[in-house]
């Protein structure tokens, strides 16, 4: 480890960072404003504005201060990006607190749960009675959510960074990859331009299906998303709408897709990319044995056939689309149903979407790396084996990198599911499920996390949470250059 701090110039990082880190709480500034625009529509909740206003104003000045030098930064390393995106990520949580606290009146430890559920795309809540809560509060926990899947810092590349080796490091840190056009600021503004008009679909579908326009705003934000934060207790199964449901259901397939898939469905016009894609059909792959097993353990515990069906597809898409949206209640469900939607949670949407998990396209790499190497203890010696999937071709590296992410992520998983067990005694499958939940970044519940767990789990599955949405390659980074690399500046 010394030999690894000599290698690094800490004084330089610090100052790396902290010009991306303000770039970037620009944004987040500006973010905090935009909820006191509903004041215009619900005049009453004027008294609200402060709680948005002025801390919104405090990280655009922060962030203005912090990034002053940015003109100076020539070059960014994926290390200090990485570390700056992970910061971000706990920062803006730690900042959207206030409106939590202020005007809901919820202590800072459940305050910050809700935000860092919300910033991450989680959906897992701290609150109830949400009828009760005023709608700023309830739009800013569906606003962080739909920022928060297009990411903070894409939505920082789209308007503040400038195009260069910055934005692509920043981009990467944030556990994404697709490149839909050759210009990175560029793919972001696509991305979020595609973003906004299924965004606005949605509300179109949901509000002639009869929700208020708020509602259907709202739902549309955290469906597409993959958020799930609703604006009722009872979540979608509110509403008692087979149309909602399958308009949900098309919001959280669209969200758990590669925005790349969603860049030609627009540009060709045509459906053929969807259905070409490798990780939409691994999707469907894995979704149709998950319905039929679920299908079947909830109809042999006395539910309608109707019901089934409906609850079935709903759950299972809710699942491995990581958004969290529910219709009907999870913790009466049979042990088979709770532990096939644990799996899907597990394995997550696809790569380059706004889906938490392991993604679609590294579980269907490991099954492929199984088979080739198979082929090669078959084959003569020499013979030359194409490792490609769909239109991905990997190399040895990919593979080890894929298998290096999945134990890691696993490991976490394991360790944050004998803890759940061990703290509050749950089962195998309740805790298991509700981990793969906060850590895929799903926001379905059974029941473990409420205002009522023990404190300590709440911090846990936080961390599960912020580790989750960047992947764990970035938290794991910063983690180790705080503890490893700081010291060494206090030191000096």
């Amino acid at each position: 480890m010394l030999e690894f701090r000599k290698r690094i110039n800490v004084s330089d990082d610090i100052f790396v960072v902290r010009n991306l880190i303000g770039a970037i709480l620009q944004g987040v500034g500006l973010a905090y404003l935009v909820p006191v625009l509903l004041v215009w529509f619900y005049p009453d909740q004027i008294k609200y504005v402060p709680y948005f206003a002025l801390p919104g104003m405090a990280c655009i000045l922060l962030g203005a201060w912090w990034s002053r030098h940015s003109d100076k930064v020539e070059d960014v390393n994926l290390r200090q990006a990485m570390v700056a995106a992970a910061f971000t990520w706990l920062f803006a949580s730690l900042v959207s607190v206030v409106p939590f606290m202020g005007i809901a009146d919820m202590s800072f430890v459940d305050s910050y749960f809700e935000s860092m559920s919300a910033w991450t795309g989680t959906g897992l809540t701290m609150m109830s009675n949400l009828s009760s809560y005023p709608k700023v509060l309830l739009f800013w926990r569906a606003w962080m959510q739909w920022l928060g899947g297009v990411g903070i810092v894409l939505v920082a590349l789209t308007i503040l960074i400038r195009p260069g080796v910055a934005a692509a490091r920043l981009y990467r840190a944030e556990a994404r990859s697709e490149r839909i056009l050759p210009n990175l600021v560029n793919t972001s503004k696509v991305i979020f331009e595609i973003y906004l008009v299924l965004t606005l679909v949605g509300t179109y579908l949901y509000y002639i299906n009869g929700m208020n326009l708020f509602d259907a705003l709202t739902h549309s934000m955290t469906g597409l998303g993959t958020g799930g934060m609703s604006t009722h207790d009872e979540s979608i199964g509110f509403f008692h709408s087979p149309a909602i449901n399958a308009v949900t259901i098309f919001l959280m397939i669209m969200g758990a897709v590669n925005f790349t898939v969603h860049y030609k469905l627009f540009k060709n016009k045509s459906l053929k990319p969807f259905f070409e894609d490798i990780q939409v059909r691994y999707m469907f792959v894995f979704l149709i044995p998950a319905v039929t097993i679920i299908g079947y353990s909830l109809f042999s515990i006395g539910k309608a056939l109707g019901e089934v069906i409906q609850e079935a597809v709903f759950h299972a898409v809710s699942a491995i689309s990581c958004t969290g949206f529910q219709i009907a209640s999870l913790s009466s469900y049979p042990e088979v149903a709770k532990f096939i939607l644990a799996i899907l949670m597990v394995i997550g949407g696809g790569a380059g979407s706004t889906a938490g998990g392991i993604k679609l396209i590294r579980v269907t790499l490991m099954y492929e790396s199984l088979k080739w190497t198979i082929e090669s203890a078959i084959l003569p010696r020499g013979a030359v084996i194409k490792r490609k999937v769909g239109n991905y071709v990997f190399s040895e590296e990919d593979i080890q990198e894929v298998m290096s992410f999945t134990m890691t992520y696993l490991a976490f998983l394991l360790f944050g599911t004998v803890y759940t067990m061990l703290r509050v005694k749950a089962s195998l499958t309740d805790a298991l499920f509700e981990v793969a939940s906060a850590q895929g970044n799903v926001g379905l519940s059974i029941g473990i996390t409420s205002p009522a767990m023990p404190a300590d789990l709440k911090v846990l599955y936080i961390l599960l949470m912020w580790i989750g949405r960047l992947e764990i390659f970035s938290t794991l980074v910063f983690i180790i250059s705080v503890v490893f690399l700081l010291p060494r500046v206090k030191r000096k």
